[in-house]
Parts: structure tokens; sequence; C-alpha cells
């Protein structure tokens, strides 16, 4: 399981820095693989309204973080934890940046009518924090979060919110927080780690892997998390693939071929599938292993893609009985 923290704050070791830390170190203690953006560091450039993404699926900032890595980390991501101090009845305008530039993903969503393979299970947390005690204080804040949330095709499932909060790090001393993060850890984090965690693996992690993955983790995500990798990854995914699953109105955008040790973002799976005709190809470890001997692929035609869809189908079926 992946906990990505989006830290909203431009103030070091303040509080909303220190609540996603705390969560984050708990986090990793229940089994989940973390990281944190720093959104006042981030360097994240802000959307230009300029209709783009909704006219062709992507942002028109291609050189920048957000592009580059953090659209990539929210589609990897089982848990999105976004923190921010309230300004203004509002959230931070560091955070702000980054939810704005969402709009792409709020695109493939809602524009093209693609769904992320961990949509069904990615959940999302709030927390904030304000030195005030305004009846309204946060009903911006979870407006925003809300329609954030269901824009990077996350569940909105719970917010930590707290008032009254001013000194830096006083947070620490607030009476219910271990309390707080011990709950919110035992519903939204322990019921994720305990997914069987499967990497697909092929040659080059392009076409079969992704493929495999991507279809086991939608009609399986509540009892398994899958990643795909290859032995020697190259840059890009099969176009024809991608394209092939769009039509499935499954989402493969801002993926990449990986290597094996990168998967999970570094945690370690508990069963490899080698996707090969020749699997002594696919180094496997100690770690519990099943042979595909599906054959990479040679067309790029929608009936060839097609075809290789239901060849590893009947394999998922295969492989889903055997976890039972």
């Amino acid at each position: 399981m992946f906990v990505l923290g989006l830290q909203g704050s431009p103030r070091k070791r303040g509080n909303t820095d220190t609540f996603l830390a705390t969560f984050m170190e708990k986090a990793v203690e229940a089994g989940a693989v973390t990281a944190t953006i720093q959104t006042a560091k981030a360097g994240v450039v802000p959307c230009k309204g300029c209709g783009y993404c909704e006219k062709h699926g992507v942002c028109i900032i291609a050189d920048d973080p957000m592009s580059e890595t953090i659209y990539g980390l929210l589609r990897q991501a089982d848990l999105v934890v976004a923190a921010t101090p309230v300004y203004f009845y509002g959230i931070s305008a560091q955070l702000k940046v980054l939810i704005d530039r969402c709009q792409t993903l709020w695109s493939r969503k809602y524009v093209y009518k693609l769904k992320d393979p961990l949509a069904s299970t990615r959940k999302g947390l709030l927390f904030s924090v304000a030195a005030s005690r305004g009846r309204h204080l946060f009903d911006g804040i979870h407006l925003t979060a809300k329609y954030f949330f269901d824009a990077i095709d996350a569940r909105f499932d719970q917010a930590l919110t707290y008032r009254g909060i001013e000194a830096k790090a006083a947070i620490r001393s607030h009476e219910t927080l271990p309390a707080d993060i011990d709950a919110a850890i035992e519903k939204l984090v322990l019921p994720l780690v305990a997914r069987t965690k499967i990497l697909f693996v092929s040659t080059q992690g392009v076409c079969r892997a992704p493929m495999a993955a991507a279809m086991a983790q939608r009609l399986f995500g509540e009892r398994i998390r899958t990643d795909f990798a290859g032995v020697s990854p190259a840059t890009g995914l099969h176009e024809p693939m991608v394209k092939s699953m769009l039509r499935l109105g499954v989402d493969l955008g801002y993926r990449r071929p990986q290597a094996i040790e990168e998967a999970f973002n570094g945690g370690a799976p508990d069963m490899i599938v080698a996707i090969s005709d020749r699997p002594e190809e696919i180094p496997v470890g100690h770690v519990q292993t099943v042979n595909w001997p599906i054959a990479p692929t040679l067309g790029t035609d929608d009936q060839t893609m097609e075809e290789k869809q239901a060849e590893i189908s009947e394999h998922i079926d295969q492989l889903m009985q055997r976890i039972q």
C-alpha cells in the first residue's frame, strides 16, 4: 500500500507538517510505503485555465513537477492525505496550486470517461488545523477537498480538523490526536495493507504486465493490490495496448514501465506473476511465483490487443481461484 501526503503549509515543522509526519510514521509502522510532497517547495506551475486538458486529455504544461512526477504519484496512491492550515477560511495557496492542476485528471474522468484501475479502492483523508474557532471554519476546505478527491478518483473518507491550535507544533499536545490517528490508521490503512500484493513482470513491462495488472486491479481491487515491472524496462508503455485499454474505459495515463525493485514504491510483493513464454528470463528471487506462458505481443491492431486481453483475463480468473 502506498500513502501519498500533500503537505500544504509553507511553515516548516508547524502544526500541519507535524500532524502529517506523525500520521506517515504510523502508516509505515502499519506496513505502508509513504511519500510526502512539500507543496511550498514542489515547484508546481499554476493552472492556465486554457481548457487544453479537456480537448487533449493531458496538461499543456508538460515540463514541471506536476506533469513529470506528481500526476504519476497520485495515480499510484492508495490513500491521499491532504493536509492544510486554514487561511481566510480556505486551504493554503501552496496546496491549491496543486489541486487546480488536477483539472487534467478531472478531464480524463469526466470528459473522456476513463477510470483509473485504483479508483474503486483509493481513499482520501483531509487534515486541517486553525488558530481560530469560527463555526464555519472548515466549510470551504471540506468543499474543496470533496471535489479534489473526486477528481483524482479517491473516496473522501474522513476529515480530521482541529480548532484553537495556534502555537508552533501545538498539535502535538492535543489530547485526542494520538487516538484520532490510530483510528484513521485502523480504518484507512490496515484494510488496504492486508491485501495480497501481486507483481506482474514481463520482459520490458510495456504491454502484457501493465495490461494484466490493470485488469486484475480493476476486477479484484478489494482483495489484491497489483503493480507491474519489466526485467529491462522500456521508456514508455506500448501505445496500442494503452489505446486498447482506453476502449475498456481503463486509464493507464501517467504510468510507466519500471524495474522490479521500483514496484510497489519499493515495497515487497507477496507474489510474482512472470508473464513470458521464456520464464527463465525473469528473476524472481524467493517470492512465490506463477508463470503465465504468454508470448510477446507482435501485432498492434485492435483484434490482436483484444485477443491478448481475453487470454490474460482467463489467467486472471485462474489466479484468483488459486488465491481464494
